[in-house]
């Protein structure tokens, strides 16, 4: 296998493992956007304790895409910063505000026990971040940015990312987001809360759910009028993927109604990861959609080669490192 595909493949991992943990961090915050700041201490205390230990974590993941992009692929990378920067930019001002509101919110004054300012730009800051990086996504997957072979960008610098694609990959984004973290707070709560806010994230997370199915359809049937080319790779080497992604989806519903959790979360998992993977596996050997492929865009073979090299030393500590620190602080009761 060529280095520039382990480095690809290592990519689209890194980025589907940040949207089932990362994009469950932001949920945290997206439900308190919808339930307008309302929701009770103890649900507050909930969310504090899932995201707390892991919330910069998570962004290790974004790390790893944009350094795999950027050096391995950089007529890419130059393509899509040109393309996208105002969207990008906001998505990192969502990520910057966030941290900085959920530090600042977990150390109430004496005379803020609580501090509401923090905990609105938490909760806005939460939603805005998915939303412009799922724009930005679906932005490059309709294949509409004016970019050529040179990594150059031709269109609006500030309105050239706007298209149906990613006006409705932005809310999907989001509601991706509040469903991820919907199922692994009904898990959470039923572990450490007991049946009353459980029951109240388990019916949380199937109302997500069937919005999410709703989408995903409304998605599926965009991508076929709107973006034919990644609809034939849907159809075609993608199809397996796009399949499970959607038992993955049924089966998530199917364990919250049984109230079985911890399975929920697997079939969530499979559901949101199938969708980033399938992406990926429909629009290859595209990269940036229809000018840019991999072939195209690739870096010498002197700097592919060490990467992969250093993809795979750096895996061999960095996922036992993390699965350790997941399983410490979500793998065992708090009692434990």
């Amino acid at each position: 296998m060529s280095p520039e595909v382990v480095v690809l493949g290592a990519t689209l991992v890194a980025l589907t493992l940040y949207a089932l943990l990362g994009g469950a961090d932001f949920g945290a915050g997206i439900w308190e956007f919808n339930t307008a700041l309302h929701v009770s201490p103890r649900e507050r205390a909930l969310l504090r304790r899932a995201i707390g230990p892991v919330w910069e974590a998570n962004h290790v993941w974004l790390i790893f895409v944009l350094v795999a992009l950027f050096t391995a692929f950089p007529l890419a990378f130059a393509a899509v910063c040109r393309a996208l920067w105002l969207p990008l930019l906001l998505g990192l001002l969502g990520i910057v505000f966030r941290g900085a509101a959920f530090a600042f919110r977990s150390v109430p004054s004496p005379d803020e026990p609580r501090p509401f300012h923090w905990e609105t730009l938490f909760a806005l800051a939460s939603t805005a971040a998915p939303f412009f990086l799922g724009a930005s996504a679906w932005a490059i997957a309709s294949g509409r940015l004016d970019v050529d072979r040179s990594g150059g960008h031709g269109g609006d610098p500030l309105l050239g990312w706007l298209n149906p694609m990613s006006i409705f990959g932005a809310f999907f984004a989001v509601a991706t987001c509040a469903y991820l973290a919907a199922v692994y707070l009904a898990r959470d709560a039923r572990r450490e809360e007991g049946v009353e806010l459980a029951e109240l994230w388990r019916r949380r997370a199937l109302v997500a759910g069937a919005w999410m199915g709703l989408l995903s359809a409304a998605g599926l049937a965009l991508v076929a009028t709107a973006a034919p080319v990644l609809w034939e790779g849907f159809r075609g080497r993608a199809a397996p993927v796009v399949l499970v992604s959607g038992l993955g989806g049924l089966s998530s519903l199917g364990f919250l109604l049984a109230r079985r959790e911890t399975a929920a979360v697997v079939g969530a998992a499979t559901a949101v990861g199938g969708v980033v993977l399938g992406w990926g596996v429909a629009q290859y050997p595209a990269i940036v959609p229809p000018s840019l492929t991999v072939e195209g865009t690739k870096a010498p073979e002197a700097v592919l080669r060490p990467l992969a090299i250093g993809m795979a030393a750096g895996a061999a500590l960095l996922v036992p490192s993390l699965g350790f620190l997941f399983y410490l602080f979500k793998g065992k009761r708090p009692a434990a």
